[in-house]
């Protein structure tokens, strides 16, 4: 209320403009746009070791149609192992074609045999003559040599799927090793040092490479890759991939 006698058309602006409540603005609401789905990522699957390979061996070579049957009986072990650390399965056969012909010329018969009679010196972690547990320095159906692998001497090496997993826990140090100490290798190279590395050693074939020598110089029979490989083409043939 006005005082009396106060002109209050003087002050009536100020009222207008200042006494009034301010008005609250409501601010404009942004819309919400869906976000965008991130695209998967989708990460490089890695080729398994091998390839198609060459093979001398004729298709119906009657040793090699015995080991066949033999190999067949692990076949399922054989595919869910090189699955698991992306080996060929025609590689596999291969190597347990060189090592024992799928357990056909071990002592006795099977995966429970072993290999490799022949009188050597205490090497690794053997000190006698022999293994205590008997002759045979191969064991089982990969031949995992007991002067060198625990896995021999104290392992289940006699389980099929024991004594392959194994073979290819060895085959991937070796990918590993020649990834690290000789990158400048081939894939063909690449795959002949780690095959000729499981039979005579990764440095031992490195310095086979290095020295420009054969790879499989340092290897039993000084062909040791090539053989496998020509034994893995040979299955191939046979439908394993």
């Amino acid at each position: 209320m006005d005082r009396p006698g106060q002109d209050s058309s003087r002050y009536s602006w100020f009222f207008r403009i200042f006494g009034k409540p301010r008005e609250v603005v409501q601010p404009t609401p942004v819309p919400i746009r869906p976000t965008k789905p991130k695209e998967p990522v989708n990460k490089p699957v890695e080729k398994p070791i091998g390839g198609s390979f060459k093979t001398t061996f004729s298709r119906n070579n009657r040793v090699m149609l015995s080991q066949l049957r033999e190999a067949r009986k692990y076949r399922s072990i054989i595919n869910d192992v090189s699955r698991r650390y992306r080996v060929k399965p025609s590689l596999i056969c291969g190597m347990g074609s060189r090592e024992s012909h799928w357990g056909m010329a071990l002592k006795p018969r099977g995966p429970g045999g072993r290999g490799d009679f022949a009188r050597r010196r205490p090497r690794g972690k053997r000190r006698g003559v022999e293994p205590p547990d008997g002759g045979g320095y191969g064991r089982g159906l990969m031949q995992i040599d007991y002067d060198w692998h625990e896995f021999a001497r104290t392992g289940d090496w006699h389980d099929p799927r024991e004594n392959i997993i194994y073979a290819c826990v060895v085959l991937d140090r070796a990918r590993k090793f020649f990834s690290k100490r000789a990158s400048g290798l081939s894939e063909k190279q690449k795959l002949r040092a780690m095959i000729a590395a499981y039979n005579g050693g990764a440095t031992a074939t490195l310095r086979s490479i290095k020295a420009g020598d054969n790879v499989d110089a340092r290897t039993t029979g000084h062909d040791y890759s090539k053989d496998v490989l020509d034994r893995s083409g040979w299955f191939q043939l046979h439908g394993w991939d």
